[in-house]
């Protein structure tokens, strides 16, 4: 049987990191293959404290990590992590109570290396007005109820084993979110590595974490995430696609255009919201341009 480390990255997010280590402990405790890794990426909301109490339990550690940056916690999860396969899920999360059951189930595979499931919403519905397409940029992600390959997964729920893991790389410290900074990409760079050493992923659907987003669920958060989203996949593609980078240059000055003759005055409010989303991501996109140009 394999076993299992959970990577939970935190920062300032007491008392939701309680919550989360709650889920996993009640939901995990007729199991003895596993441990909870809390990195705390610097916090100072005295989420140190906020832990504490949790560390009676054999199976929780703490760590503290003071490089700002997911990536950098993510990494040091990855360098402390004691078991073979490790589960990464957000600090805000609450835990299906099948998912240790399905996790051993999936690696009991041996041909299986990178796998995650559906992240939910917790207790809140998706607004009108946000195009299905987008309900990534509030932290959902739902491709259907039948397994199958895929080319992404969400970070609020994936797997892999560690020694996969090992061989890919560390997470890239200048994508991913600094503190309160939105910063993203740090996740599709790691995918598009493991892919690029011949590794799967696979979507399982009974595999579901349940996010707990209410505060997402609003144009001001996800209006500068599109904008940070587009940044970040600029900052991707310059690095390891320039061509693509150059075509998907053109391609975002056609879509301001786009935005500006017709997106902007489209007849509902899920069809404006889905052009200012393009237009937002256009403008984060081309800021890598401006930035290499003159930097």
């Amino acid at each position: 049987m394999s076993t299992f480390t959970f990577i939970v990255c935190t920062y300032n997010r007491v008392p939701f990191i309680q919550e989360t280590i709650e889920s996993i402990l009640f939901h995990c405790a007729h199991k003895n293959n596993f441990e909870l890794l809390v990195i705390d990426n610097n916090s100072t909301d005295g989420t140190a404290e906020a832990v504490k109490p949790f560390l009676q339990n054999p199976a929780v550690r703490y760590v503290l990590e003071t490089e700002q940056g997911l990536s950098h916690a993510r990494n040091r999860g990855i360098k402390e992590a004691r078991n073979e396969v490790l589960i990464f899920v957000d600090d805000d999360i609450d835990l299906d109570a099948r998912y240790l059951d399905v996790c051993e189930t999936l690696f009991a595979n041996p041909n299986l290396n990178i796998a995650g499931g559906k992240v939910l919403a917790f207790n809140a519905e998706a607004p009108d007005w946000l195009p299905k397409k987008y309900y990534y940029l509030a932290s959902m992600f739902d491709l259907g109820d039948e397994p199958r390959p895929t080319e992404k997964l969400m970070g609020a729920n994936y797997c892999l084993r560690r020694e996969v893991a090992q061989r890919i790389g560390w997470y890239n410290p200048e994508l991913g979110r600094k503190g309160n900074n939105l910063m993203a990409g740090e996740e599709n760079d790691y995918f598009n590595r493991a892919k690029l050493l011949g590794y799967s992923i696979w979507y399982e659907p009974r595999l579901v974490v349940y996010h707990k987003i209410a505060n997402k669920l609003n144009k001001d958060y996800l209006f500068n995430y599109s904008r940070l989203n587009g940044k970040s996949e600029g900052l991707i593609e310059y690095k390891s696609a320039r061509k693509r980078f150059w075509g998907k240059i053109i391609k975002q000055v056609l879509m301001l255009l786009t935005f500006y003759l017709y997106g902007a005055y489209a007849p509902s409010e899920e069809r404006r919201t889905y052009y200012k989303i393009k237009q937002l991501y256009a403008l984060g996109y081309l800021t890598v341009l401006k930035e290499k140009l003159f930097s």
